[in-house]
């Protein structure tokens, strides 16, 4: 759901700034669909580490120990972890009322799917037709 946000509003930046920033010198041009392949080799090292780290953390804020969950329960959750809360939120926008958080959680679902639908019409639209 979030990368999927991310990456809808990656795809309008990347077409509304195309060829026009100081960013990679404005050699990135095209469609969005093909961009990211233009990126410099190394930024792709530091985009995998970038995400290895925060994927290490989230499964240790989130996930048991393998050295502690018996043997029939593999992946299993940490009783106090809620999906998707790894205590990053800078603005304190997370409320404290649990009814008002499993709604706020309900919309972020929905957002996500959305945006994952609209991510996925883009990659669509410019497979087929090559154009932004």
């Amino acid at each position: 759901g979030r990368v999927g946000m991310l990456a809808t509003v990656g795809f309008l930046v990347g077409e509304a700034v195309e060829s026009k920033t100081v960013l990679f010198n404005g050699e990135i041009s095209g469609p969005a669909i093909g961009q990211l392949a233009q990126v410099n080799p190394l930024l792709w090292v530091f985009l995998g580490a970038g995400i290895a780290k925060a994927e290490t953390i989230r499964a240790e804020i989130g996930w048991v120990e393998p050295e502690n969950v018996p043997f029939d329960k593999p992946g299993q959750l940490r009783d106090s972890y809620i999906p998707g809360d790894i205590g990053f939120d800078p603005l304190g926008l997370k409320p404290e009322d649990s009814e008002e958080l499993d709604v706020m959680i309900t919309k972020e679902l929905q957002n996500g799917r959305l945006a994952m639908l609209a991510a996925a019409g883009f990659l669509a639209q410019e497979a087929v037709d090559g154009k932004g």
